[in-house]
């Protein structure tokens, strides 16, 4: 009668290893929307970040205008490509700064995608191993009874 006591153990194993896949899928689960507020956080940081370079633009081009004002010079020339060229510069930084935080959120939402399709393959697994237990126990309790019904017929010769 112990293959019924290895029937049971069976159906327990599967059982587990359900359970398990079941929470590595709630965990994975928790670890993407955990990546995909940090993503839309670094999203929301390099925006902040580029209204920062934008107002110290503003603050640098009224900071040369007056000083060009004041020389009396005038607007041409060098002053002229100076003035550009700062512009320019503070155009890139605040592009750099936009494209910095659009890639990490993206890489951490691909990562959040991964974790998620972890969690589900886990799940999965636990569920087929959960089905094979009971295949495993149902052959273990017919072999039993089978040796048994074998005992039986040599007894009964």
């Amino acid at each position: 009668m112990g293959f019924l006591f290895t029937a049971f153990g069976q159906i327990q194993e599967g059982r587990i290893a359900e359970a398990q896949g079941k929470f590595a899928k709630q965990i994975a689960l928790r670890n993407q929307q955990a990546l995909e507020r940090q993503a839309k956080s670094e999203r929301d940081a390099a925006a902040i970040e580029e209204q920062r370079v934008s107002r110290q633009e503003k603050i640098t081009k009224a900071q040369q205008r007056a000083v060009v004002g004041k020389s009396g010079v005038g607007l041409a020339g060098a002053t002229l490509s100076f003035l550009a060229d700062t512009a320019g510069q503070f155009f890139l930084d605040r592009n750099l700064i936009l494209r910095g935080g659009l890639i990490r959120g993206r890489e951490l939402r691909e990562r959040g995608q991964i974790e998620l399709a972890k969690g589900r393959f886990a799940r999965t697994i636990g569920k087929s191993k959960k089905r094979l237990s009971f295949i495993k126990a149902t052959g273990t309790v017919i072999g039993g009874f089978e040796k048994i019904g074998q005992k039986k017929t040599q007894e009964g010769k």
